[in-house]
């Protein structure tokens, strides 16, 4: 999920909560998950990627590879030495740079902000380099361009300090991976990127377990559009969804992304023509779309757009924490149950009424244009977007 994404915004529109009710005894299966677990942190455009979608590839022998553009940030070095020892650390995204000097001079020593995006607004600027801690986990937050070399260490540390990393950003091809469902003449697409800061366990790897699993289900409806399954690449880096931006959308009927399911709710992140499909779902809240995630290149395009995530997991949200959950796997049976239930009231829907209750809204908030094409642009105050007024 991208940095900017895990919020706890007055954006919604509903906010009423509805408890998990997790039907005893259903599980499933979680061994792709673990087994993707196992091959570490997957940057956005590297081999631990590349490997993850030949893994997909190798489940699914009839999908479709499409070419992506990315860039893989490289870290080819990381060490931070603290009076002479040697500390665990991990360089901040997209910083790099060697710094000597003692912590409260030449080197900041930050605590872990209660909230991710909190990190932008420390004077880091002030400081040669920077020392972000959190007492027993580390984390990878994307910091303001042109900030100082910064690590992030899992203790606090005072003296003398040398910190060295070097990092890089390099131009590289990746890909999505599209598996075909069932044909139509246009398709519902669900999708999930498969890069990961760190461990990644929430976000998103247990997305990609719950796509691989519905395929089953989703074969067994007799639904009017096709379906297609799309694993993205590159939604996390220096620039949000990547993959997905350039995934081709001329038959897209609507996308719903998942992504940082955490138990046991979700945020109902969407165009308010799909707010409907909402009452299917555990949800914390509903919203306007967030652009930080893999649904928003295509409701940039004019097409029905959502996100299922969850901002509960803020604590280990792009952190070493971000692990397996005793509820997870049952709490995947929940959402694969409810996505079957929405895609079906979601196939019966004719494109005219989606348009209708979209401009319903729009035009309640003051949009006179014709157009679903850039009718929504980001709002800075709620992290999710607003119709543009015209």
């Amino acid at each position: 999920m991208d940095d900017q994404k895990v919020h706890e915004s007055g954006g919604g529109r509903d906010r009423k909560q509805r408890r998990l009710i997790i039907p005893h005894g259903l599980q499933l299966s979680m061994e792709l998950a673990e087994r993707i677990f196992r091959m570490g942190e997957a940057v956005h455009g590297g081999p631990v990627e590349s490997r993850i979608m030949e893994t997909l590839e190798e489940l699914f022998p009839d999908s479709r590879s499409i070419p992506v553009n990315t860039k893989f940030w490289d870290v080819r070095y990381t060490e931070a030495l603290v009076n002479g020892e040697r500390i665990p650390s991990v360089a901040m995204p997209y910083t790099s740079g060697c710094v000597k000097g003692r912590v409260g001079r030449e080197v900041g020593l930050f605590s872990m902000t209660p909230h991710p995006f909190e990190l932008k607004d420390l004077p880091l600027s002030q400081y040669e380099g920077v020392i972000i801690v959190e007492d027993g986990k580390l984390r990878r937050i994307t910091l303001p361009q042109g900030s100082p070399p910064t690590l992030f260490t899992s203790r606090k540390v005072e003296g003398f300090v040398e910190f060295c990393s070097d990092t890089r950003l390099v131009e590289v091809s990746s890909r999505n991976i599209e598996v075909t469902v069932s044909q139509g003449d246009s398709f519902l697409v669900l999708g999930a990127h498969v890069d990961h800061w760190l461990t990644g366990f929430h976000d998103n790897i247990l997305s990609v377990q719950l796509l691989v699993e519905l395929k089953r289900d989703l074969e067994r409806l007799d639904l009017k559009h096709g379906v297609k399954l799309v694993f993205f690449s590159s939604e996390e880096g220096p620039r949000c969804c990547t993959g997905s931006s350039q995934y081709p959308v001329d038959d897209v009927f609507a996308m719903i992304s998942l992504d940082a399911i955490y138990p046991s709710r979700v945020v109902f992140s969407g165009t308010p023509d799909l707010w409907f499909l909402s009452r299917h779902f555990p949800v914390k809240r509903v919203e306007m779309p967030t652009p930080f995630s893999d649904h928003y290149p295509f409701v940039q395009r004019g097409i029905p757009g959502l996100v299922l995530y969850n901002d509960d997991m803020i604590g280990v949200y792009h952190s070493d924490a971000d692990i397996p959950t005793p509820l997870d796997s049952k709490y995947l049976e929940v959402l694969r149950k409810s996505l079957v239930n929405a895609l079906r009231e979601l196939d019966s829907m004719p494109t005219e009424k989606l348009n209708e209750e979209f401009f319903r809204h729009a035009r309640q908030a003051g949009y006179t244009g014709d157009r679903r094409e850039g009718a929504l642009i980001p709002d800075p105050q709620t992290l999710t977007t607003r119709f543009r007024r015209v």
